[in-house]
């Protein structure tokens, strides 16, 4: 499940107030829920044995749940009637398990849950709880957002892809949102899937992005005794003792960035004399890291600049650029010497 929050702009084009955030709370996981408690039920070795020798009925299982789900809502009272494959009874029964009626009236179950050749039948109250997980992340995620004083504007949520067609959870958002809108399109299933082709077709349909992680470089910085750790301390080409993979960062994370518009690291960075220059690109989940190698940080990409142009300090001297595309980041670099720009662009998915 994932939230983003957009601004129409004048010219029709998309601001991105808050970048893409979620969690693992979509509808996979109500599926999941599920096969736990027809786990707690038949018990583990009848369900493993169940997806192994009866895939088929699994996959029909999972679809048969896939559609009813859409139907349920808050206000679903009775026994809901799912697909129940004869299979897994049968694994059941042949693992010498205890009689399945009496092992529901020892569960409290005997009101709940009806079996019936191919039907099994389960109150809606128990099926809501496979949901409550979901929504209950869901609408504290939502709610959390639209809670940030950026966000008092925002007046209509639009509910996309297979989890936004389920009843309930359109219900559960409504009522956590209060006077806002809440939309949901046609064939909201497929709403993602033709976003990402229109998109494809029109990349400047979103004028800037609120960026999901920090973005920067690694760099060297001059190294002081009692505040940077020895293992980092190195001698440069040029003699002087430094600090190495020391954070420098260009962008941080949240920071809304026009699309395509370059933003310069504010300090020139000198190249090292001897072998090629790599640069290497990194971002990072914390706003303000103190070194590439801490635990937030991942490694995205490389720049080879080629050997210094210079023997001294001043005459290596560039300026580093990043520019964000809707999907991509495209580093810049300058060598002020020779005025030569190297540029790579890196996939942002």
């Amino acid at each position: 499940m994932d939230v983003s929050v957009h601004e129409k702009q004048r010219d029709g084009t998309l601001k991105e107030l808050h970048r893409p955030d979620g969690g693992p709370w979509g509808g996979t996981r109500v599926d999941s829920n599920y096969i736990a408690w027809l786990t707690t039920v038949f018990g583990e070795k009848a369900v493993e044995k169940f997806k192994k020798e009866a895939m088929g009925d699994y996959v029909d299982l999972l679809r048969d749940f896939e559609n009813k789900k859409r139907n349920i809502s808050s206000d679903t009272e009775g026994l809901i009637t799912l697909r129940f494959p004869v299979a897994l009874r049968e694994f059941y029964e042949d693992l010498g398990e205890d009689d399945l009626a009496a092992k529901l009236a020892r569960m409290n179950l005997k009101n709940d849950v009806k079996i019936l050749r191919d039907k099994l039948r389960v109150s809606a109250h128990i099926v809501r709880k496979w949901f409550k997980e979901s929504t209950d992340k869901t609408v504290r995620h939502i709610t959390g957002i639209l809670s940030e004083p950026t966000m008092k504007d925002v007046n209509t949520i639009l509910l996309v892809g297979g989890f936004g067609e389920c009843q309930l959870v359109q219900d559960t958002v409504k009522k956590a949102v209060g006077k806002r809108t809440v939309i949901v399109p046609e064939e909201a299933g497929l709403a993602v899937l033709k976003g990402a082709v229109r998109f494809g077709h029109q990349p400047r349909s979103v004028s800037s992005r609120c960026v999901k992680y920090t973005y920067g470089f690694a760099k060297k910085i001059p190294f002081e005794e009692n505040k940077h750790p020895l293992e980092k301390r190195i001698i440069d080409s040029y003699g002087d003792v430094m600090v190495k993979d020391v954070f420098a960062k260009v962008v941080e994370i949240g920071t809304t960035v026009d699309i395509g518009k370059d933003i310069r690291f504010p300090k020139e960075i000198s190249m090292t004399i001897g072998n090629d220059v790599l640069v290497e690109i990194f971002t990072s989940t914390e706003s303000d890291p103190e070194y590439t190698t801490d635990p937030s940080c991942t490694k995205v990409g490389v720049l080879n600049l080629g050997k210094a142009p210079g023997q001294k300090d001043e005459e290596n001297l560039v300026h580093i650029s990043f520019a964000f595309g809707g999907t991509e980041l495209k580093v810049s670099v300058e060598i002020l010497k020779t005025g030569k720009i190297i540029t790579k662009t890196l996939d942002c998915l």
